[in-house]
């Protein structure tokens, strides 16, 4: 799944841009989707992020 498409799985409404730029935030790749929004969203270790069993909840947290 792409940022672009994570965002809009996990219900954010903001700004794209923001929203690239905070998904960037929490997985630890800083500016990396704002550059590139059709990328792959993968955690740390590699593996999609929307394969995690706590997506997109902790996401949504995250935004607080």
């Amino acid at each position: 799944m792409t940022a672009r498409e994570f965002l809009e799985w996990a219900g954010y409404e903001g700004e794209l841009e923001h929203g690239l730029f905070l998904l960037g935030q929490y997985v630890g790749r800083g500016n990396f989707y704002l550059h590139f929004p059709d990328a792959d969203v993968l955690t740390q270790e590699g593996l999609p992020l929307e394969e995690m069993p706590d997506e997109p909840s902790k996401f949504q947290e995250h935004l607080g």
